[in-house]
């Protein structure tokens, strides 16, 4: 069965989840910053880290991930390919002190790919707007219902801003309609800022994605 925390982290309360299985050996997603708290979670469930899963390149989604590679030396960094050279350049993250200054090493994933790692298989959505190869990370076996980790593509009752370098309204909202074409009802939203939701939810309450498909 699958089992997940989350960490909420940094001064813009990111929300860094570690992901695991029966085997105990987990994913993190997002290391967006006060590494020590991740650490210490880590501990706390007793597991394992396997790899990182990124749903974008902000600095506050992996403001951590030096921290959490020298911690863990070796950990497959997982992101899509159109977000690979731009996450780790200076448009992506303009705010000092937390502009993370080396590309990193990758493992590039396609839209549409699914990916296993530590007994977990997950999705991998191409949801572009907020940044040109953003993404939401989609767990649809071993789970009650799917559970979306969704960065800062769909918040509860909101979306991520498109204002900031890469972002694009049009990308987003088409990005926005294929999630409420993918995603079943029930899906649980794990966002990268504030609290969860469901995509029943959000096609019924959230305001830029109304659809006409009843839930």
């Amino acid at each position: 069965m699958i089992a997940y925390d989350v960490v909420e982290t940094g001064p813009l309360a990111e929300n860094c989840y570690l992901l695991w299985g029966d085997a105990k050996q987990a994913w993190i997603i997002d290391p967006g910053a006060d590494f020590s708290l991740i650490e210490r979670a880590v501990a706390a469930q007793g597991v394992t880290p396997v790899c990182v899963a990124l749903t974008h390149g902000h600095f506050d989604h992996l403001g951590a991930l030096d921290d959490v590679l020298r911690r863990w030396p070796g950990l497959p960094v997982v992101l899509r390919e159109e977000e690979q050279t731009w996450a780790f350049t200076h448009p992506a993250n303009q705010y000092p002190p937390f502009y993370v200054h080396q590309q990193r090493p990758a493992t590039l994933v396609s839209p549409g790919d699914t990916w296993a790692c530590g007994g977990i298989e997950a999705r991998f959505l191409p949801t572009p707007g907020h940044t040109p190869g953003g993404q939401c990370i989609l767990l649809e076996k071993e789970v009650p219902s799917p559970l979306c980790f969704t960065g800062d593509t769909l918040f509860r009752e909101s979306v991520g801003r498109t204002d900031l370098p890469g972002g694009s309204f049009a990308a987003l909202d088409a990005s926005l309609k294929r999630l409420a074409e993918t995603l079943a009802p029930e899906t649980t939203i794990l966002p990268g800022h504030g609290p969860s939701s469901t995509m029943a939810h959000e096609c019924r309450a959230n305001p830029y994605l109304q659809t006409d498909l009843g839930f």
